[in-house]
């Protein structure tokens, strides 16, 4: 019996993400030879010397005894690359961004009236990240170029927490991998100067991953909590981790010998769960009472995100027609209703519904990364030469990671049961955006959790490259 379970699990997840990342490789190549930014002649060139370049420069990394050396010399290009970015590319705050950073600004002189905008109102889950650009400008000035080296500063963190989490099971050549990769990722990189949420996100949320994977005692996964809580108040991705962390317990206890620690399995996520409520009620408390905010940091318009979704005309992106009929009701039960009534509307059709799913996969995985968009802004103007080629540099970049991490699961070590974690926020991150609003910058946040797969499958072809080399 215990043979079939743990027969059984794995294949669930060898099948559900053989199929992702299988889907995301193949249409990823199509998407990149389809977009014209290169002929198909320079484009092979480009793609061959690219991948020789990056495979050398992995290798090469390996190679380096010194782990301080190693770290000097992967950090510090990668600071330059981006202060060079930051040059090239002075990107002014735009769209949200530009209205949080405003809000902030706001926040540090006394003036609160921009909780009152319907920006807010809707969606108070914001003001975590207002607030924490504003105790950045409070201390440091408005500058935006602090704020700028922050994100770089947090992308090295990022990086480093990444090295970490692969280290805890694998080689010294897998965290170099990793943090190689997440600290020269285009995307990120392209995303340097724009003021978003994600960084600091993305950071705090994989810090409580390692913490809760590294330690047992009760009050580092109460820390755990309390950092997923911190990184959920920048970003609401909160609840999918607490429901990996859960099916992730479930998922070791079932392919546990014995069986017999389900106690211990619930009472470690037990304490982190309580934690992250615990911190949220505190911290919703506090800016409460003092008037930082009417409301918790939450989502007073839930239905929102899976009306845009659910749009077949723009196949889960935002649209305009859709604003304007929401905006007819004020927030609160009568937007919800209306909210209610166009999903149920547009999940009718199940044909047309599955197709909706198929083309927004596409979109939201395999399409052009809007980071470039995002990182221009309206005061950047480069030839479209150029975003071409930075475009086409992305999507080879992206099928690298996306196709050794097919690899890594492929080849997948069977003692490696932390790596379940990572597979669980992949699929649930996946299929969350099956039903709501999408957009190609999204994938920011899970693109660690993919490197550290490919880091997985380019260390099994390292290695048997070298061993193969070796009895020669």
């Amino acid at each position: 019996m215990q043979k079939f379970m743990n027969g059984f699990v794995k294949g669930v997840y060898t099948v559900l993400l053989v199929s992702i990342f299988a889907f995301i490789t193949y249409y990823s190549i199509s998407n990149l030879v389809t977009g014209n930014y290169l002929s198909n002649s320079k484009l092979m060139i480009v793609a061959i010397v690219f991948y020789i370049l990056i495979i050398l420069a992995l290798v090469l990394l390996t190679k380096i005894t010194s782990k301080k050396i190693f770290f000097m010399i992967v950090t510090g290009m990668a600071i330059l690359v981006r202060i060079g970015w930051l040059i090239k590319v002075p990107t002014a705050p735009s769209s949200d961004f530009q209205m949080m950073h405003h809000a902030a600004i706001l926040a540090t002189q006394g003036d609160l009236s921009f909780l009152k905008e319907s920006y807010f109102q809707s969606w108070p889950y914001q003001l975590g990240f207002v607030y924490f650009q504003a105790l950045v400008i409070k201390i440091f000035g408005q500058n935006v170029l602090i704020l700028q080296i922050i994100n770089i500063l947090l992308n090295c963190g990022i990086a480093f927490v990444g090295y970490k989490i692969i280290n805890l099971h694998f080689k010294e050549i897998t965290g170099r991998i990793v943090y190689t990769l997440l600290l020269f990722y285009p995307a990120y990189i392209y995303m340097t100067g724009v003021l978003t949420n994600q960084f600091l996100a993305t950071f705090l949320i994989y810090l409580a991953i390692y913490l809760y994977l590294k330690h047992d005692q009760l009050w580092v996964k109460a820390t755990a909590g309390v950092l997923l809580a911190l990184g959920n108040m920048m970003r609401p991705l909160g609840i999918l981790l607490i429901i990996a962390l859960v099916c992730f317990e479930i998922t070791k206890w079932l392919l546990a010998p014995d069986r017999k620690n389900i106690l211990k399995s619930l009472g470690r996520v037990t304490t982190s769960v309580l934690a992250y409520f615990l911190m949220l009620f505190l911290v919703n408390s506090a800016l409460q009472v003092t008037h930082l905010s009417e409301y918790p940091l939450e989502n007073r318009n839930p239905t929102w995100k899976f009306v845009l979704g659910l749009n077949d005309e723009t196949v889960g992106s935002y649209s305009a027609t859709d604003l304007s009929l929401m905006n007819r009701y004020p927030l609160g039960a009568k937007r919800d209703k209306m909210g209610k009534e166009i999903i149920k509307e547009r999940i009718q059709d199940k044909p047309k519904l599955v197709n909706l799913m198929f083309n927004k996969s596409k979109k939201m995985w395999t399409a052009r990364d809007d980071a470039l968009m995002w990182g221009m802004a309206d005061n950047v103007k480069l030839s479209l030469k150029i975003k071409n080629w930075l475009n086409a540099v992305q999507f080879l970049f992206y099928i690298f990671i996306v196709a050794n991490a097919l690899l890594a699961v492929f080849k997948w070590r069977e003692t490696w049961t932390d790596g379940y974690l990572l597979k669980l926020m992949i699929i649930g991150y996946f299929m969350v955006h099956l039903l709501i609003e999408i957009q190609s910058r999204y994938r920011f946040f899970i693109v660690p959790a993919f490197i550290m797969l490919a880091a997985v499958g380019w260390t099994i072809v390292y290695e048997k490259f070298s061993l193969r080399q070796k009895t020669l």
